[in-house]
């Protein structure tokens, strides 16, 4: 089950998010690494970049992160669909992981959390997950898709003892730097779900998906936490 802690900030303002990308090679594709946007299940009158479901994911599609079962944000837009099917294959098309899970009921960013039932991704490897609507009774093949890359790594020097710790700008901003895309994305969502009016967490959070070319959904709301995954261990 996905949890939001509420936080407490120590030196809150001078902690600055600044992601710097590592060099990581492109993973062959497999189900293929943009966003396939049909036109079943999407609002139509909602048009713009927004009206595209979309991986919060740099331009590369790939991402490093220290967990075993990471985290993925993903911008889902206004649509009639209630469900999608998400799964997480690796570099050999090999299937790791699938669970159709249930869509917020309002636009916005949603999390998908591997539970713990599920195999643990291996360090130096790459996987690629995917999130497809399902419009209709069935997955159909025009239904809306995005995917993206992930690949884990060890925990940065300085970063292991802070792993377990309470959601902090500090946390991000060492992720961040040391170019652990997943989790400094999610560590500013836990954040910013538990201080929403906090002006510095949400220029945080706006100014690294502006860095990434997210802007258009730099202001989307993040999904209730009743709508967060929380299958696989009930």
């Amino acid at each position: 089950m996905l949890v939001f802690f509420t936080p407490t900030w120590d030196g809150l303002e001078a902690a600055q998010v600044t992601f710097k990308p590592p060099r990581l090679p492109a993973p062959r594709q497999s189900t293929g690494g943009a966003s396939r946007d049909g036109n079943n299940c999407l609002m139509a009158e909602n048009v713009g970049d927004t009206a595209s479901i979309t991986a919060l994911l740099p331009s590369s599609r790939i991402g490093l992160t220290v967990k075993e079962r990471p985290t993925i944000l993903v911008y889902i837009p206004p649509t009639t669909a209630k469900t999608a099917l998400f799964s997480v294959h690796d570099e050999q098309a090999k299937n790791h992981y699938q669970k159709t899970i249930n869509l917020p009921a309002k636009p916005g960013v949603m999390a998908i959390k591997l539970p713990n039932s599920a195999p643990g991704i291996k360090p130096g490897k790459n996987y690629q997950w995917s999130l497809a609507m399902i419009c209709s009774s069935e997955l159909e093949p025009d239904s809306p898709l995005v995917s993206g890359w992930i690949q884990r790594v060890q925990y940065p020097g300085g970063l292991k003892n802070q792993s377990n710790s309470s959601p902090s700008l500090e946390l991000a901003s060492h992720l961040a730097k040391q170019g652990i895309w997943y989790d400094t994305i999610f560590e500013l969502a836990k954040l910013r779900q538990a201080e929403p009016h906090n002006q510095t967490i949400q220029s945080s959070w706006q100014q690294l998906l502006n860095a990434v070319g997210l802007n258009a959904i730099a202001n989307a709301p993040l999904a209730p936490r009743s709508t967060y995954l929380t299958y696989g261990d009930e």
